[in-house]
């Protein structure tokens, strides 16, 4: 090999390495960053979930009609209804609410923009970075009325974000941490994990015209056969259920999802 060509193959595997250098500085910048502004949410809305006890209900108060007013012994209802929602939408209206899988590290806000795209690349502050922020589906009810919620999330390479949610594919994860919590200032949503699997981005998961009640119990069993956990859970199409999706480490063409079905609301506390 002659002199010169040693030179050039050597400039270029600098160069290659320079870049390299400068791609995994700048994905430790925005991961720093987005955590960052996750901390200062968790701050301004002062928010600090303990870990759930065994759940279960206590009996209503008096003058309390049991059916629509649960009393809630499990502390994460506790702790999410004292959170401040209206700071963080002083800094930003879009904030919808806030979503926390005690036992899986993901407590976050939950934004809703015009289109599914805005938050995959903002914080939650509106903030360009390539970690995003956790976010419903714009075609989604921001007030969690409707059959199917969508909400979405980074699986990030440092583990946040949705970066966990791949756990929920061992089954004893799930036995441990069978909860999601939902609050939008107005009260705190429970819902039950039921399926834990990896469907096509043309599934019925992402459809959002499910409107006859066949509709959506095709879905519901197309969730249940391809779950790789075992829940017990049965959603019915009478239900409201919850996805939590993020991406794959098997290209575009399929997503992960956690999927969970409403079990209680618990009313904001006057």
């Amino acid at each position: 090999m002659s002199r010169r060509l040693r030179v050039i193959l050597n400039t270029v595997l600098i160069l290659a390495a320079l870049v390299c250098a400068g791609v995994l500085l700048r994905q430790q910048l925005q991961w720093r960053d987005s955590a960052e502004a996750t901390e200062r949410a968790v701050e301004l809305a002062h928010a600090r979930p303990t870990p759930p006890a065994e759940q279960g209900d206590a009996p209503a108060a008096p003058g309390q009609d049991p059916a629509t007013e649960p009393v809630s012994t499990d502390p994460v209802v506790n702790e999410l209804s004292c959170l401040d929602l209206a700071a963080l939408r002083a800094v930003n209206p879009d904030v919808a609410a806030w979503l926390t899988v005690p036992g899986a590290d993901i407590s976050h806000p939950i934004l809703q923009g015009p289109d599914n795209d805005y938050y995959l690349h903002h914080t939650w502050e509106k903030k360009w970075n390539g970690g995003g922020a956790i976010f419903l589906d714009w075609r989604s009810s921001p007030d969690f009325e409707g059959f199917h919620t969508i909400i979405y999330g980074h699986r990030m390479r440092n583990g946040t974000m949705f970066g966990p949610l791949h756990r929920y594919a061992e089954q004893d994860f799930w036995a441990e941490h069978p909860y999601v919590y939902i609050t939008d200032g107005k009260g705190v949503r429970r819902y039950r994990i039921f399926a834990a699997w990896e469907p096509s981005v043309t599934s019925a998961v992402y459809a959002q015209n499910l409107d006859s009640e066949e509709a959506r119990q095709e879905m519901i069993d197309q969730c249940l056969r391809g779950s790789v956990i075992d829940t017990g859970v049965i959603p019915g199409p009478e239900d409201k259920l919850l996805t939590l999706s993020t991406c794959t480490e098997s290209g575009h063409e399929t997503r992960w999802v956690v999927q969970a079905r409403l079990e209680e609301i618990y009313p904001a506390q006057e």
